[in-house]
């Protein structure tokens, strides 16, 4: 820290370090001192550390606020500057008499430079081993020695002499022994002066497995689960935590995973219920129901001879191979193999018979749908039962057994039998093509009755729509001779004229008349009655 000129000269020019008193009244340490130090939050938060300070595992007594806080006790603090120093220079007679003054000045003082994040190694004359802070020192005394000055590590320690300063990163543990025993420190900056207490190196905390000394400091991720033996019981640590081992007799032996596994089973030789040899492709699916069974009685744990355990669970593996091998071939010893041929003429009937029936065919009955045996569910839910009766014995539960193929081992059969598939389905094709046959003959036929019957509802309607135009029309006409015969007898001259057009029209044109009387009387002829009042019609 740099200080002003007016507060080194407040204080004598000199500081004495082998007198403490003086140290504790210089008014600059003071002021290096003043201001509340921050708090160490936040540090050990991560599940890691939290696990170690739940098992009070941590040491924090040697732990600083701050780089100031390392410079305790007789350790050097920054004195003086250029002017105190030739203020020094002139009372010992530096430049008054260079020989003498210089020779007893250097003698006696000590003017040193301790770069900015540095710090420096010293020694007094009773050889304690001093830290030097940051700044311009003179230091009267007649034995003290500079040993130079060294930056603070980066995730490491500076020791000089029994005095130590170690800083640890964020994510890392600092380990050490004291008289045999391990002493585990936090992220931050530790000082401490012992003669026992030494350091050895950071470990950082990012691994699954994180050996602390006689500790293991251990992360299980979820979907796995940890093997550890406690002097010799087995104990299983589940995923998700960090675990700690306290002892080092609690050792981990190695990781079980309790994910889903998918295996390809080795192509095995099986026999079918009707003799038939046949090459066998399979795939099973399968995890670890129980990891404490499965630990005790099926995974390899115990290194023999300083072996190394291996992380993978072949032992485990193998066996779940090998039981499932038994039951598939236990499952093929029941299928007739031909019978795939027949059921594969059958899906082609049943996929023909669609095509030809159309939407509005009606689905077959249930007991009508046979599966192909080499690909039926229920009895591939057998095998897995039966593999699953020996399985659960060491904590595993197999979910599924899965043919990929099976192909005869005699090419020849494998063609007579594909033969005898073709014709079945040639057959089956026939009678498809006949039952189709019949049904568009008989739909012909509903169509033309229904065509005749839409015919004559057609003519019904027709003949039914013309009466009732003739009957409308009929009832017009005499609506209108009705009126007509009413306007008439409400007008006499409209009845005379209507009865002299009647009249008229009674007479033809080639008629011919002769009356013997004067002309008035043809008046009263054709004007007369009906009735022949008067009339010649009369």
């Amino acid at each position: 820290m740099a200080l002003s000129a007016q507060a080194v000269g407040a204080h004598r020019d000199v500081i004495d370090v082998d007198r403490p008193d003086e140290v504790e009244k210089a008014p600059f340490l003071q002021t290096m001192n003043s201001g509340a130090p921050q708090e160490l939050a936040h540090l050990e938060d991560t599940p890691a550390y939290r696990t170690l300070v739940e098992a009070n595992l941590l040491t924090t007594k040697y732990r600083k606020q701050s780089f100031e806080d390392i410079f305790v006790g007789k350790d050097l603090k920054a004195n003086s500057t250029k002017w105190n120093n030739d203020v020094a220079r002139c009372k010992w007679g530096y430049y008054c008499c260079p020989i003498i003054g210089c020779m007893l000045y250097n003698a006696g003082h000590s003017e040193f430079f301790v770069d900015a994040g540095h710090v420096g190694l010293a020694m007094n004359e009773k050889q304690d081993y001093l830290f030097a802070q940051p700044g311009m020192h003179n230091v009267y005394s007649w034995f003290f020695k500079m040993q130079g000055s060294s930056a603070l590590p980066a995730n490491g320690c500076l020791s000089h002499g029994n005095r130590v300063i170690l800083v640890v990163e964020q994510g890392f543990i600092g380990l050490a022994f004291d008289n045999g025993q391990p002493v585990l420190f936090p992220p931050g900056i530790h000082v401490w002066t012992s003669e026992t207490l030494q350091y050895k190196e950071a470990i950082a905390l990012d691994q699954n497995v994180v050996k602390l000394g006689p500790y293991t400091l251990l992360t299980v991720d979820e979907g796995y689960a940890a093997i550890t033996q406690n002097n010799g019981k087995q104990e299983i640590l589940m995923g998700g935590e960090t675990w700690l081992l306290n002892h080092k007799n609690w050792r981990f032996e190695k990781f079980l995973t309790l994910k889903i596994q998918t295996d390809d089973l080795e192509k095995i030789k099986a026999t079918s219920a009707d003799n038939i040899t046949m090459l066998v492709t399979s795939t099973v699916t399968w995890r670890i129901a129980d990891p404490m069974c499965a630990a005790t009685v099926a995974a390899e744990t115990m290194a023999v001879a300083g072996g190394k355990i291996s992380s993978d669970i072949k032992k485990l593996r193998g066996d779940v191979l090998k039981q499932a091998t038994a039951s598939l071939a236990s499952f093929m010893g029941g299928v007739n193999y031909s019978d795939s041929f027949h059921m594969a003429a059958a899906a082609q009937f049943s996929k023909k018979k669609a095509s030809a029936d159309g939407a509005d065919s009606e689905p077959e009955p249930e007991e009508k749908k046979d599966n192909n045996p080499l690909y039926d569910v229920d009895r591939m839910s057998s095998s897995v039962e039966h593999a699953n009766r020996t399985a659960q014995t060491y904590g595993v539960k197999i979910l599924s057994i899965n043919i990929l193929s099976a192909m005869p081992v005699d090419g020849e059969l494998t063609k007579a039998l594909a033969c005898g598939a073709v014709a079945s389905a040639q057959a089956l094709q026939a009678e498809t093509a006949a039952r189709g046959k019949a049904k568009a003959v008989r739909i012909d036929a509903e169509a033309a009755a229904q065509n005749a019957q839409i015919r004559a509802d057609g003519a019904a309607r027709a003949d039914v729509v013309r009466a009732k135009a003739q009957g409308e029309a009929a009832r017009l006409v005499a609506d209108g001779s009705k009126k007509a015969a009413d306007l008439l007898a409400a007008s006499k001259l409209a009845v005379d004229l209507a009865k002299m057009d009647k009249s008229a029209a009674m007479i033809g044109k080639n008629d011919k008349f002769f009356f013997g009387q004067e002309p008035a009387y043809m008046s009263n002829l054709i004007l007369k009655g009906e009735h022949g009042k008067g009339g010649m019609f009369g």
